[in-house]
């Protein structure tokens, strides 16, 4: 290893240790969005690949971890039970982070995964004074295709109207930038009816042909990639070797539908973005420096998520520059 590649570890290390997962909502009436204190530091797509290329070799648990097992599971970095929408709600008054007076619109749409991102998200927002609306309701993707609810197995007409809701209040707020992002993994239509990969494409393709007349610039965020076994279970049964709760970028890849995302896409002319370079190389571990990276098989913990906001800020200014509104 290099003096140069110890500094930066190290340095992507102490950084990520002070990351404060903390957001602010809106209420029915929305107070002016909260100010993030302290400042998230803004890591750089270098660094969090420097880190992520180290990440395979580690062996033991951090002793400095964060967050630790105990809290893992309940690290989701915003407040959700005021920013979702819940199983049986099909309205949400949108939570509003960044400047509430800024000119730029931006929106975040989808279900759970969509809120997954709101710690990096809101971090964004507020450095580049955008005013950010976040429409999230968990297992209730964006795509125009009915759910099946799998909680209480019936089809999930509630999630229809949510979609239905969501793209009149898009369409009445003309964002600057759309950004779509959901869980394809295991999403069933009926009672053991698995989504397909061209069923995804499909329902894709729909809403954002729907919905991309609406914003200046719409894209889709993928989804991540789903390890073997939840991550805080597996880590605390394995402390010394962490490797045993990793997961082969092959098959972790394979359970989500990220190619339909991209060709949807393209399809509608959106931008696509892979997240698969901020969390995997040949492996997908479940830390991450001295960061746990899931809280469960397929949702980020807010402190990670926290952490990408550099790169996911870098991500977004390549198709939506600062300069691409007049």
């Amino acid at each position: 290893m290099t003096s140069r590649q110890s500094a930066r570890s190290l340095r992507v290390s102490s950084l990520v240790v002070v990351l404060a997962v903390i957001a602010g909502c809106a209420a029915a009436v929305p107070p002016p969005p909260h100010v993030l204190a302290p400042p998230a530091p803004r890591i750089s797509l270098e660094d969090v690949l420097d880190a992520v290329g180290k990440a395979p070799v580690l062996r033991t648990l951090p002793a400095d971890l964060t967050p630790s097992l105990a809290t893992t599971a309940e690290d989701v970095g915003f407040d959700h039970e005021q920013c979702e929408a819940g199983p049986r709600a099909d309205r949400i008054e949108p939570c509003v982070f960044g400047d509430r007076a800024s000119a730029i619109d931006v929106v975040l749409y989808g279900d759970s995964h969509a809120g997954m991102w709101v710690p990096a998200m809101s971090v964004i927002a507020e450095r580049r004074d955008w005013r950010l609306q976040v429409f999230g309701k968990p297992a209730c993707p964006a795509l125009n295709i009915t759910f099946w609810n799998q909680q209480e197995q019936r089809p999930f007409a509630e999630c229809d109207r949510f979609r239905a809701f969501v793209a009149a209040r898009i369409a009445a707020i003309r964002p600057e930038l759309l950004i779509v992002t959901n869980e394809s993994f295991s999403q069933k239509s009926g009672r053991g009816e698995l989504i397909t990969p061209g069923d995804w494409q499909a329902g894709l393709t729909h809403t954002l042909r729907t919905l991309k007349d609406f914003a200046r610039q719409a894209l889709v965020l993928g989804d991540t990639p789903v390890l073997d076994q939840s991550a805080p279970e597996c880590l605390a049964a394995h402390r010394d070797n962490i490797a045993a709760c990793s997961t082969t970028r092959t098959a972790a890849t394979a359970r989500t539908w990220n190619a339909a995302d991209a060709a949807a896409a393209k399809a509608t002319g959106a931008a696509y973005v892979s997240v698969l370079p901020w969390l995997c190389t040949a492996l997908c571990t479940p830390v991450i420096g001295n960061v746990t990276v899931y809280r469960n098989r397929f949702h980020l913990t807010g402190t990670y998520a926290r952490m990408l906001n550099g790169a996911l800020e870098e991500a977004l200014l390549e198709h939506f520059p600062p300069d691409a509104v007049p």
